[in-house]
């Protein structure tokens, strides 16, 4: 032992104890507090209060003005750790998955390990491309309008009037649109566009998942519930085999001769909250005011294709703005070589995702909303905006969700003027705040 690190020293320069407590206090523990694997209300409640979104942008541009472009390990954590602090590495991680890069990692195992053990971005190097095939043929990533956009954008309908519906109906007591409401409809869209509509019911799957995503947050430190999981497994298991024609559990082919499909298809049921949470802050941005978001209202009012480019562009911009995925993981499968020094292997690089979408000092837009970045090439040319991650391990349904949500923002648009109800401050489109909680937002017709 040097009296400075708990595992060997790399080359590259590691942070100093009081720099480490800083990092701690200030960037992991509200990240962590927040829930990797589902939100917990107080955790957001918290990271809003506090501006810990703005924290993280300015602690890691100091230390990148301290230490330099390379990744920083940071010592006296007892795992090894680096901060990725430049944005040109944020591509090099991603598209070096999944080697050096393993997409995978002790901590993201963990999590996932509790409702999905088979699913593709924690599988064995072997046994990652089958399973990543059979995603990509049901997500069609690279495809702007999925081949079954018609029969989603039908779904996607269905529900959000019969939301709408409900809300006129309810009168002025009873009428507004809050998350618990706004995520019930979510959800049973994500079930009806994964199976068909005869999933749009089963609450219970969701249930299951919920309960075990509540585990997962614990990633290793809570042990599996087998039985649990199991249950959730078998169901989605059976929602497969039932899975009707258009939906995307179709699309796997016939079951028995994919590679752990319900594994594959917990994975979408997962990442649809997330997306959740980005249609709902998305409701938020479109009842502000300004010229981007008078156009991407005209559309919804006026468009009635399937594509949708500028509500498309508004979910984008809000996982850009309000991170749904905080922080993103790569973990080294050897040692590797930086500007200045090499990083041990097993060291888990993390990429603050709002350090990179809002420093102002790297982009002119960092707090404003600019849906034309993901039109005119902007967004693809900055490597350290990745709203879906990218690279061979990049979401398969980087498309797939800005599409789905574009028929969910026209319908819910059409329903009538939304105004937010909640007695947050207004947005302001070319100011916004660094954080959003998506718990306290509430909306009436």
């Amino acid at each position: 032992m040097n009296g400075r690190s708990v595992y060997p020293v790399t080359t590259c320069e590691a942070t100093s104890l009081a720099e480490t407590t800083r990092l701690l206090s200030s960037v992991l523990l509200p990240t962590v507090a927040r829930g990797a694997i589902v939100r917990r209300p107080v955790g957001e409640t918290l990271a809003a209060a506090t501006e810990s979104d703005r924290r993280i942008v300015s602690v890691l541009r100091e230390l990148r003005e301290r230490h330099g472009d390379d990744p920083l390990p940071l010592s006296y954590t007892g795992r090894r750790i680096a901060l990725v602090l430049a944005p040109e590495d944020v591509r090099r991680l991603l598209e070096g998955t999944p080697e050096p890069f393993s997409p995978g990692g002790a901590e993201k195992r963990g999590a996932l390990s509790h409702f999905q053990p088979h699913g593709a971005l924690v599988s064995e190097h072997r046994s990652r491309p089958e399973r990543r095939r059979a995603n990509e043929e049901a997500l069609a990533p690279g495809r702007l309008l999925h081949p079954d956009a018609d029969s989603i954008a039908g779904h996607v309908h269905a529900e959000a009037q019969a939301l709408v519906l409900a809300l006129r109906n309810a009168g002025s007591r009873g009428g507004e649109l809050d998350w618990s409401r706004f995520s019930e409809t979510f959800d049973a869209l994500a079930r009806r566009v994964v199976f068909g509509s005869f999933a749009a019911g089963d609450r219970r799957t969701t249930e299951l998942l919920r309960a075990l995503r509540g585990r997962a947050n614990w990633s290793y430190l809570l042990p599996v519930d087998r039985n649990l999981r199991g249950a959730f497994l078998d169901r989605v298991r059976e929602n497969i085999d039932r899975a009707e024609p258009g939906s995307l559990a179709a699309r796997l082919g016939r079951p028995e001769s994919a590679e752990r499909p319900e594994d594959q298809v917990a994975h979408w049921l997962f990442a649809f909250d997330a997306s959740a949470i980005a249609a709902f802050r998305a409701l938020a941005l479109l009842t502000s005011s300004g010229s981007a978001v008078e156009a991407a209202r005209a559309e919804a009012l006026t468009e009635e294709g399937t594509d949708l480019p500028l509500l498309r562009a508004t979910l984008r911009e809000s996982v850009r703005l309000w991170p749904t995925t905080p922080v993103v993981i790569r973990e080294s499968t050897r040692e590797t070589t930086w500007r200045n020094g090499t990083i041990e292997a097993g060291t888990a690089f993390l990429v603050m995702s709002s350090y990179f979408h809002r420093d102002p000092a790297q982009l002119s837009y960092a707090d404003a909303f600019e849906p034309g970045i993901w039109t005119d090439g902007r967004a693809e040319g900055e490597p350290g905006i990745v709203p879906f991650s990218h690279g061979p391990a990049g979401c398969p349904a980087s498309d797939l969700v800005p599409l789905t949500v574009s028929y969910l923002l026209r319908s819910l648009l059409g329903g009538g003027p939304l105004h937010r109800v909640d007695g947050g401050l207004p947005l302001h489109t070319r100011e916004l705040p660094d954080s959003l909680n998506h718990f306290g937002l509430r909306f009436s017709y």
